[in-house]
C-alpha cells in the first residue's frame, strides 16, 4: 500500500514510519524541513519537502497514495500573542480534505484528541472539534478514523523545571505551597519535589505514549473499514499522584507530590511563560475539564478494549535520563 504520513519524524510519525516500512508499505513522509530528507530516506521512506499550508503542494503529494495519516502541527501557543489557531486549524484541515478528494484516497487516519466531541468547555482542544467536523465532510466512500489519544506522557516534561525547583516555585505562591507540604526544613534545603497545576492530586487521567499511538494508526491503516469512526487510544489510567510518585521514584525523589493550585494561579503562570490572556484562559479551562473529569467523560464511556504496551514505568525511565542530562 502507498501511504502518506504527515508530521515529519516527530514523536508519533517516526515509530509509525518504521512500522509501516517494516510491513512492506511504500511510505511518503511530508516534512517542512529539508534537513530531514536524508534521515527520512535512511528509514526506507520517500521525503516530500513542503508546507501542509500549501494546498497545491499537498494535493500533488497526495496523488497516487492509497492512505493518508493526517495531523495538525503544534501551534505556537506560548510565543505568538496574535495566534488565531482556530483559523489555522480550519485552513490546514480544509487543505487535507481537498487533497484527499483530488487524489481519490479512500482511507484516512486523522490524529484528533480526547475531548474532540466538545464544541466548548475543553479550552484549546476545541480546534480538534473543528477539524473533526471538516474531515467528517468527506464522502461516504472515504473511510475516516478519528484517532483520539489520551493525555500524552511526554507532556509531563513541561513539569521538569518545576520538579527541579525552578520556574513557578520561585514565586511567593510556590514557596508557600512548598512550606505547607514540606515545612521550613524542606524549603531551606531547596524547594523541589512538587508539581503544581489546577488539575492533579487524585484526578484520574488516561495517559498515552506516542509509540502506542503509532501502533494504533498502523492497525487502522491495515484494517478493513467503511465509513467514519472514532477510536480512543491510551496506555494507562492513573491518578496524577501516581504519576508523580512514579517520576519521583525514577529520579530519587520518592516524596514528589502533585498539588492543586487555583485556576487564577494557573492562568497567571501561563501568561508568565508567554501566552496571551485568551490562550492562558483556554489552557486553564482545559485543565479544569481534566480536573472535573468532563474531558475524559466520553473516553471512559468508549474506552479501548486494550490499553497500549508502554506504561508509566517505561516513561519514567526516559524522564529520569533527561532529568539528569540537564
Amino acid at each position: 500500500m502507498k501511504i502518506v504520513v504527515t508530521g515529519s519524524l516527530g514523536q508519533i510519525s517516526r515509530p509509525l514510519v518504521l512500522q509501516l516500512v517494516k510491513q512492506g508499505h511504500q511510505v511518503t513522509v511530508i516534512s517542512s524541513s529539508v534537513s530531514r530528507q536524508g534521515e527520512i530516506e535512511q528509514l526506507g521512506a520517500k521525503a516530500a519537502i513542503g508546507e501542509i499550508e500549501d494546498g497545491i503542494f499537498l494535493s500533488n503529494t497526495f496523488k497516487g497514495q492509497d492512505a493518508a495519516y493526517c495531523m495538525i502541527p503544534p501551534f505556537n501557543f506560548f510565543g505568538d500573542l496574535n495566534l488565531d489557531y482556530h483559523k489555522q486549524a480550519l485552513k490546514i484541515s480544509t487543505n487535507y480534505v481537498h487533497a484527499i478528494q483530488n487524489a481519490g484516497i479512500k482511507k484516512v487516519i486523522h490524529l484528533s484528541s480526547v475531548g474532540a466531541e466538545k464544541p466548548d468547555g475543553a479550552g484549546v482542544l476545541v480546534f480538534h472539534y473543528i477539524v473533526e467536523g471538516i474531515f467528517s465532510q468527506l464522502p461516504p466512500d472515504v473511510s475516516v478514523t478519528h484517532l483520539r489519544p489520551a493525555s500524552f506522557f511526554y507532556n509531563l516534561y513541561a513539569f521538569m523545571d518545576m520538579v527541579k525547583g525552578k520556574g513557578f516555585l520561585e514565586g511567593v505562591i510556590g514557596k508557600l505551597l512548598y512550606l505547607k507540604h514540606y515545612g521550613l526544613k524542606g524549603l531551606l534545603k531547596g524547594y523541589s519535589g512538587i508539581i503544581l497545576s489546577n488539575y492533579g492530586a487524585s484526578d484520574k487521567i488516561a495517559w498515552v505514549s506516542p509509540i502506542d499511538i503509532a501502533a494504533a494508526i498502523a492497525e487502522e491503516i491495515n484494517a478493513e473499514q467503511i465509513g467514519k469512526k472514532v477510536r480512543y487510544v491510551a496506555s494507562e489510567e492513573l491518578t496524577c499522584q501516581e504519576i508523580a510518585s512514579a517520576l519521583g521514584n525514577a529520579i530519587g525523589k520518592p516524596y514528589l507530590k502533585w498539588v492543586l493550585i487555583s485556576d487564577k494561579q494557573m492562568s497567571d503562570a501561563f501568561i508568565k511563560i508567554g501566552a496571551s490572556e485568551k490562550i492562558a484562559k483556554e489552557f486553564t479551562e482545559m485543565n479544569v475539564a481534566m480536573h472535573d473529569g468532563s474531558l475524559f467523560e466520553d473516553y471512559f464511556k468508549n474506552k479501548p478494549d486494550n490499553l497500549g504496551k508502554i506504561k508509566i514505568k517505561d516513561f519514567a525511565e526516559e524522564f529520569a535520563i533527561k532529568y539528569f542530562e540537564q
